[in-house]
């Protein structure tokens, strides 16, 4: 029996190491996949922009055209979450260290994810106000769970 499809939502960390990496088989390239095949990867604008900053700092290793393409190749509909609550509304609703974390979790609970896929440890230090698993990526690959 097929389990049905979740809506999995992939932070930026793992999105930028899978537009980077050059190696086919690297575990940020093994999660987009498993999240676009077993499951529904959610991309939101608001994880597209948090990507395209990524591009702007001096230690990027890839342009904002090339981020928008490779993003694009992997969703083809991009969820508008504008306009974006106040960071002070977002503190109200999530509680977590890195305030710069509150976009994520909004994108994560207005897209009805079940599963958050993260590098960032600041996810795993602490996280109120959501109802998302969050996973790290070897995790996510080997889950069998429904």
């Amino acid at each position: 029996m097929r389990r049905s499809k979740r809506n999995v939502t992939l932070d930026t960390n793992v999105l930028i190491a899978y537009v980077i990496s050059k190696r086919n088989n690297s575990l940020s390239k093994k999660v987009v996949i498993k999240s676009i095949t077993d499951d529904r990867l959610m991309l939101t604008d608001i994880i597209m922009d948090e990507c395209l900053r990524y591009t702007h700092t001096k230690h990027a290793k890839v342009t904002a055209a090339v981020m928008e393409e490779k993003l694009k190749e992997i969703s083809d509909h991009i969820i508008e979450l504008k306009p974006i609550p106040s960071v002070k509304e977002l503190a109200e609703r999530y509680r977590i260290r890195d305030i710069g974390d509150l976009k994520i979790l909004y994108s994560v609970e207005m897209t009805d994810s079940v599963i958050l896929v993260t590098y960032d440890d600041d996810f795993f230090d602490g996280v109120e106000g959501l109802k998302a698993r969050i996973m790290r990526p070897y995790r996510y690959i080997g889950n069998r769970e429904n």
